[in-house]
């Protein structure tokens, strides 16, 4: 095989690539904050969004999201790529946070108390770090390539198509135990056995625990 097919090889854009960078991102997300929350107020506290494991999965979304959009816009200039990459990185938080928002009537964070921001799901502020982190992803995207390129093998598209299940089952899930702790809020009782199963193991106190930051919404 020749450099220039190497070359294409490594940056094509498969499901299973962007699966691995989904869940990698989605684990630096829960570490990232964690630090940045020790860091402020010199305690350790996980901000995750799913009711198994250590995912924050907007991260998730971003990682994989910042990796298709390196590999399309990589060759413009730089000021048109912080663009892109901010308005990815803002995009991805404001169509969340309006999903949590209007499903559910909770916010999971806020930017109310920056300036120029918008709903107080997104600020000016964070939308440039989304840029600068952008142009960060771009230059360590050889590198990403690489550990994706040794990623291929039989072995890891078994472990690919087994974790997908888990993050499938994780999701669906989670979901459904999001909109039972709203109606639960609403003081809404369980009218089946799985909802009555939801409130026994994924009960108020699990859901404020587990999800430390999250608010309904008055």
């Amino acid at each position: 095989m020749d450099e220039k097919s190497i070359a294409e090889k490594k940056s094509s854009m498969t499901y299973q690539k962007l699966f691995w960078l989904f869940i990698f991102g989605s684990i630096m997300g829960v570490l990232i904050e964690g630090v940045w929350y020790y860091f402020m107020h010199d305690r350790w506290e996980t901000h995750v969004v799913t009711v198994w494991g250590p995912f924050c999965i907007i991260y998730g979304f971003g990682f994989a999201g910042y990796y298709a959009a390196c590999h399309a816009f990589g060759k413009l200039n730089i000021f048109l790529r912080f663009l892109i990459y901010a308005c990815l990185g803002s995009g991805v938080e404001l169509a969340c946070g309006l999903l949590i928002k209007y499903t559910i009537n909770m916010k999971a964070w806020t930017y109310a108390h920056y300036p120029m921001n918008f709903m107080g799901l997104i600020c000016l502020k964070m939308t440039i770090i989304w840029g600068l982190v952008g142009l960060v992803f771009q230059l360590l995207l050889p590198l990403f390539d690489r550990i994706l390129s040794h990623m291929e093998s039989r072995q890891w598209n078994i472990a690919c198509i087994i974790f997908s299940i888990f993050m499938a089952v994780n999701f669906i899930v989670t979901v459904f135990c999001f909109l039972r702790w709203k109606e639960r809020h609403d003081n809404k009782p369980s009218s089946n056995r799985i909802e009555e199963i939801i409130d026994k193991h994924y009960g108020n106190k699990f859901m404020k625990e587990r999800f430390v930051e999250w608010r309904f919404i008055s």
